[in-house]
């Protein structure tokens, strides 16, 4: 354990350093791009990979975070970490909402409800203006934000956050909450007869997750500079989570980080160069990762396999 967080730490001190290299802003993109969906790919990890609860809703919560920072900086001129804190405060309390009736359900009733969700959060976004008669969302035509900082910037706020979460993932695994957590995903109703909180415990992860991945869509929003409802709330988005999340290993702590920076970095060495095959390719790299490693690529590792 102390070797490996101390080779986590020297990780952290270099990427924190990267900067004083002066790389070229594509480099800072490319690295901000990873960290922004090792933050999304691990938030969805811990309410899905640890509960067993596929969710096909978590780009609703990007989404919110995107709008709502972007609002409160365009309209209501709030400055940008006010903004992104109540970003993730806001999808949280309307997880709590969402996650009060979704949990209730199970399987494929619980992923079609939380897909439900964000396909209509999408539709009010895209509608609210025409329905109301008013100037909020601004509907098809997106909000654009103001450019105020360099790229720097942006490469170290999604290092932290994205830290932060992955931080929080680890030490969750290693609480009674984390054991609570995966209990109710091996076997939900042995998990109730032994003491757990079934209800609370898939609440609480629910909302924290939608907390992390409202604040990624925070920033985001302030990143790009624009945002508009078929980018934000693409269904796409959450696909993505799954698929790193699986790649790398799906209920670890480390498995959404390395399918996230694997598949990321696939995308800009391999599809920039293959644009037509490069989906064909990674479906086949894929399939063969399901079927050959089914705890993922971090069960090939050693002492990678999750603890039972």
């Amino acid at each position: 354990m102390r070797k490996h967080a101390a080779w986590i730490g020297a990780l952290l001190l270099f990427l924190l350093l990267v900067p004083a290299c002066r790389l070229e802003g594509y480099y800072y993109r490319t690295l901000s791009m990873i960290f922004l969906w090792i933050g999304l790919a691990s938030a969805w990890n811990l309410a899905s990979g640890f509960t067993g609860y596929i969710d096909f809703g978590s780009v609703g919560y990007f989404g919110i975070g995107n709008y709502a920072t972007a609002l409160l900086m365009t309209k209501g001129g709030w400055p940008f970490f006010p903004g992104l804190a109540m970003s993730g405060l806001l999808s949280g309390v309307i997880a709590l909402v969402i996650g009060h009736y979704t949990m209730r359900l199970r399987g494929a009733y619980f992923g079609i409800a939380t897909l439900a969700f964000a396909e209509a959060a999408s539709q009010i976004v895209l509608e609210f203006d025409r329905t109301f008669h008013v100037t909020l969302f601004e509907g098809s035509h997106g909000i654009t934000l103001p450019i105020a900082h360099d790229e720097t910037f942006f490469y170290y706020v999604f290092l932290v956050v994205a830290s932060l979460i992955v931080l929080t993932v680890f030490l969750i695994d290693r609480s009674k909450f984390g054991y609570g957590l995966k209990a109710l995903r091996e076997a939900e109703s042995s998990a109730e007869l032994a003491g757990v909180d079934t209800g609370r415990c898939k609440a609480s992860v629910y909302v924290l997750a939608a907390v992390m991945i409202g604040v990624m869509g925070g920033i985001n929003a302030y990143w790009l500079t624009y945002v508009s409802p078929p980018d934000v709330f693409d269904v796409t988005h959450t696909i993505h989570m799954i698929v790193m999340a699986l790649f790398g290993g799906i209920g670890t702590v480390f498995g959404p980080v390395i399918g996230a920076v694997s598949l990321c970095l696939a995308n800009e060495i391999i599809g920039a160069k293959l644009t037509y095959t490069y989906f064909l390719m990674l479906g086949v790299i894929l399939l063969v990762v399901v079927i050959g490693a089914p705890r993922g690529l971090i069960g090939l590792l050693p002492r990678g396999r999750p603890r039972k």
